[in-house]
């Protein structure tokens, strides 16, 4: 016999990336979108429009009446808000990976964490069911509910402590937000050399990725530097010399994964 999933009420605050992506998958998991509540009012619209709930860009106008309150605000955006919101007894949750969960008390009793750990933007579709879901909560009842609610979105639901979740933060931040700063340098400076072949180093992407999977990232290690190919590394210093900023960043690279190498 099939259970039935349980749903909830919910205003999402906030109509950024990660609102918008969340609360399509809310909506879709059947859980009812009561409000979007948002500073932008483009973004707000923007966002009710897709999925047909009301919005307000005054936060003093929140609807009172749902179960669950998400917060998917700035990082820095979130102490503010919870410092001029009260809804006692009501489940209120962030979505940030480096904000502690203790943030939230002044707003009610029961608060939680629900951080996708993904990167998101508007416009790119990301499959939300393999998305891991971090959550916390500050008593049992809330953590049930917080655990209902992530486990109806995602296959990957793990428990993680505040300090924890600032660890990984930071090394989602390595991996994403600085390898695709990489990306930027790389594309840079073929547009400088006036070479449109940038889409040629994406089957090396997809398979640097590919082999982590299986292996330490430091077992699959190539390039110059792991080699220890001076000629090479001087050949390309040499070709930096006129872009001194991308030259720091290869030659700070160059040093680690040589230390890495003999260390």
């Amino acid at each position: 016999m099939e259970t039935t999933q349980q749903t909830f009420k919910i205003v999402i605050i906030g109509a950024g990336n990660v609102a918008t992506h969340l609360a399509k998958r809310l909506q879709k998991k059947g859980n009812e979108i009561l409000q979007i509540v948002s500073r932008s009012e483009k973004n707000a619209r923007e966002l009710s429009l897709q999925i047909h709930a009301p919005f307000v860009t005054d936060i003093k106008k929140i609807n009172k009446q749902a179960d669950i309150y998400i917060l998917c605000t700035p990082d820095d955006a979130i102490e503010k808000i919870a410092a001029n919101l009260k809804l006692p007894g009501k489940l209120v949750l962030h979505t940030s990976g480096s904000v502690d969960l203790k943030v939230l008390k002044k707003i009610s009793a029961n608060t939680g964490v629900l951080y996708p750990l993904q990167s998101f933007s508007k416009q790119v579709k990301v499959s939300f069911a393999s998305v891991p879901l971090l959550i916390e909560a500050n008593n049992a009842a809330s953590l049930q509910q917080v655990k209902l609610l992530a486990s109806s979105l995602s296959k990957q639901v793990s428990e993680v402590n505040s300090p924890s979740r600032l660890k990984l933060h930071l090394a989602a931040t390595i991996v994403n937000n600085f390898t695709n700063h990489l990306y930027v340098q790389a594309y840079d400076l073929l547009a400088k050399e006036k070479l449109d072949l940038f889409h040629l180093l994406m089957p090396l992407i997809k398979q640097s990725a590919k082999k982590i999977k299986t292996q330490k990232p430091a077992a699959v290690q190539t390039g110059p530097a792991k080699r220890g190919d001076t000629k090479t590394i001087k050949k390309h210093v040499g070709l930096l010399k006129k872009y001194p900023e991308q030259k720091k960043i290869y030659e700070l690279f160059t040093a680690q994964i040589k230390k890495q190498k003999n260390g």
